[in-house]
């Protein structure tokens, strides 16, 4: 075993119901499928809406309640756990707290704490053994073991939860991969979950027709990423084969009565009458520049906008 890891094991976590309390491995178990996923490059890591969705998903997979996640909480209380160098976890206080740091009771809510602050760094021994996937492996199966022993049925939901996503990451730090025949229904998973994060981060979860964008308070987003090329067509879970659409624009252009162009803009079929009033939702995207990525290797494939123009009904 990574002596590095033995910190995992030795968390002060409380206890819930009669069992330990699930906030900080829920929290950790994040990270290393973030690190994993080349999210988390570094040792700071930003507290942002990412690793929050991961953070309540996996809360979810353990507990079965996502309602009452609590991030703010392992978020701060983790400061007081050591790592194998040092302090497990040491936030970047605003510069008007850190004088006041250590006097500042426990946060309320999550807006709070990152009024504190909205980044901290791993402690470093640790962070670079994570970085590793037989590590990462071996770390989410210390943190399971420990404090989900006596709850088999989590255990086993978790364990397959994490596999998945460490199989996933693996795709998101090669997305050159994601094309080509899929062999097997644990490939096919992990490479629609790489597809999906790779596209709705690249469009910072914001539809690229409506510019719509809305994260719940527990961390599920609006948006959904739709293939340009249907993946039975085209075996293509690359990232510039796919765009973030809401649920109801991700079901038009599956059915084909709009498609955006290799000009970048939105088409919508002269099937749909444009004086009925119940499709002003639909009618008033014809012409509408598409809401592209800022990284333009992340761009929708001309190719790709091509085929869907093509395939708009007439």
């Amino acid at each position: 075993m990574n002596s590095a890891l033995n910190c995992l094991t030795k968390l002060r976590v409380g206890n819930a119901k009669g069992g330990p309390a699930l906030n900080k491995p829920s929290l950790l178990l994040a990270i290393i499928c973030e690190i994993q996923a080349g999210h988390i490059k570094a040792r700071r890591i930003d507290i942002d809406d990412r690793l929050m969705c991961r953070y309540y998903d996996i809360y979810e997979v353990i507990t079965g309640d996502r309602t009452k996640a609590r991030p703010w909480l392992p978020l701060w209380h983790l400061g007081g756990d050591k790592g194998p160098s040092g302090p497990l976890w040491s936030p970047d206080y605003e510069d008007s707290i850190a004088p006041l740091a250590h006097q500042l009771g426990q946060p309320k809510s999550l807006k709070q704490l990152q009024e504190r602050f909205s980044s901290t760094r791993l402690d470093p021994a640790l962070f670079e053994a994570l970085l590793e996937p037989r590590a990462a492996e071996e770390a989410c199966a210390l943190i399971a073991g420990r404090y989900l022993s006596s709850e088999p049925t989590a255990q086993s939901r978790l364990h397959h939860y994490l596999q998945k996503a460490l199989a996933s990451g693996h795709y998101e730090q090669q997305p050159e991969q994601l094309v080509g025949k899929v062999e097997e229904s644990q490939q096919q998973y992990a490479r629609s979950a790489a597809f999906r994060s790779l596209v709705l981060e690249a469009y910072d979860y914001r539809c690229a027709a409506t510019r719509l964008r809305y994260i719940t308070p527990d961390y599920r987003y609006l948006v959904e990423a739709a293939h340009l090329i249907p993946f039975s067509v085209s075996q293509d879970d690359r990232p510039m084969n796919g765009l973030a659409l809401t649920p109801n624009l991700h079901w038009a252009m599956d059915n084909h009565l709009i498609a955006p162009g290799p000009d970048q803009c939105w088409h919508v079929s002269p099937t749909v009458d444009t004086l009925t009033p119940d499709n002003r939702w639909l009618c008033d995207l014809d012409g509408m520049p598409l809401a592209l990525p800022r990284d333009p290797q992340r761009h929708p494939c001309a190719d790709s906008l091509a085929w869907r123009l093509e395939h708009l009904l007439r």
